[in-house]
């Protein structure tokens, strides 16, 4: 008896085990740097992080996130960051890459499903990201399209619907289609969730004029709608943080306003941003002073107080919810180096923080175990007695930034 449960054993085994191999197919990282987390949230740990390019098993699906493998290390990232590689072994029409023909349907990801994403987005049916990512989101644009238009109602995007939505779409589209990239080619209009050419070409022409400190990934997140909005202020437009046709046209004329046309606040950036020189006016932000902080790239504000510190700030988050706004801008605590603008008494200040907590706590009820530092113009650490060449980057590039 006990040789026959061994070999039902092995033979279930040997079944099961391509089985369960077949479930797991081969992605690739489509950020410029995708951190691997512990578990399913934003807030959990750090334990790896990945290139754009690089290839990693999807083990499962866990809501927006999948569980992967990336060499030998197995954690959680955003599925909106990977896209199903076109040599992966899958042998269902299920989360493939991409279709030939143009069609696709629920569970599709790629290049495919983008194009579908963007151009329903054009005719105001879809609000998503362009993520390439045939969800839930995708499939009811899908079907209000088609209850507009007549069409049967599948959730699916097949031949008619396909045709119908090329039909609409190719007036105001290129008639090369076909070799634009997610959200367009260089020079077109896109917005916050887009990602590919349209998004790298302004993202680069707001980095020349001083607006935009970020990477060149083609991933418009909330630094480059800061950014947008910055150069729509500064240029008489409408700020609402979208590169629609009116700041792309803005974006290519020679009548642009960069960010340093003119003497500004302080420090010649023209946004309306100073330079504090720590030791020339120390008390400029007084011990026991409550300030808000602006995270340059996110975007994100939270509430500071200053606690103490000579050679530069030593400040705590002021609430709870503060120190949960400032652990979502970093992901996990860490000593990083961030830009950061400073609003006190009326002035913007250039800055950086570190985000570590560390040392003495005074506010007790805020989830902050210790301070942690921020730096201004020529202050310097308590360790080294030294001005830290990182931190003092980092306010050069604030210092290109208005709140």
């Amino acid at each position: 008896m006990k040789k026959w449960k061994a070999g039902l054993i092995l033979v279930l085994t040997a079944c099961l085990i391509p089985l369960l191999s077949a479930l797991a197919w081969t992605g690739t990282v489509t950020a410029g740097s995708l951190n691997v987390r512990k578990s399913n949230s934003s807030d959990s740990k750090v334990l790896k992080s990945l290139s754009r390019g690089t290839t990693v098993e999807v083990l499962s699906t866990s809501g927006s996130w999948y569980k992967i493998n990336a060499g030998g290390v197995k954690g959680y990232v955003a599925k909106k960051y990977v896209s199903r590689s076109s040599s992966s072994s899958s042998g269902s029409s299920s989360g493939k890459s991409s279709s030939s023909d143009g069609t696709c349907s629920v569970g599709d990801s790629g290049d495919t499903v983008k194009a579908i994403q963007r151009k329903l987005k054009n005719l105001g049916y879809y609000s998503g990201s362009i993520d390439g990512d045939y969800g839930s989101g995708t499939k009811k644009a899908v079907l209000k399209f088609q209850k507009a238009k007549g069409l049967k109602q599948t959730g699916n995007v097949n031949s008619a619907t396909l045709k119908k939505i090329n039909s609409l779409t190719s007036s105001s589209s290129s008639s090369s289609s076909s070799s634009k990239s997610s959200s367009g080619d260089a020079g077109d209009p896109c917005a916050p969730g887009d990602s590919g050419e349209a998004v790298k070409w302004v993202q680069k022409k707001l980095k020349n004029l001083g607006y935009y400190s970020g990477s060149v990934d083609g991933d418009y997140g909330n630094g480059t709608k800061t950014a947008v909005k910055a150069f729509q202020k500064r240029n008489g437009l409408t700020a609402n943080g979208k590169a629609n046709s009116k700041t792309i046209s803005k974006l290519k004329s020679s009548s642009a306003k960069a960010a340093s046309s003119s003497s500004g606040g302080g420090g010649g950036s023209g946004t309306g941003t100073e330079t504090l020189n720590w030791f020339k006016h120390p008390n400029t932000i007084p011990h026991h002073a409550t300030f808000k902080v602006k995270d340059v790239k996110t975007g994100k504000i939270f509430t500071v107080k200053r606690w103490t510190g000579a050679n530069h700030a030593d400040c705590e988050p002021a609430t709870a919810s503060d120190t949960k706004i400032m652990k979502s801008i970093y992901g996990h605590w860490s000593w990083k180096r961030r830009p950061i603008l400073v609003k006190y008494n009326g002035h913007v200040y250039a800055a950086s923080m570190n985000g570590m907590p560390h040392g003495t706590q005074t506010i007790k009820n805020n989830n902050f175990n210790g301070h942690f530092c921020i730096h201004f113009s020529g202050s310097k650490t308590h360790g080294s007695k030294k001005v830290d060449s990182a931190h003092q980057s980092c306010i050069k590039t604030a210092l290109k930034h208005s709140w």
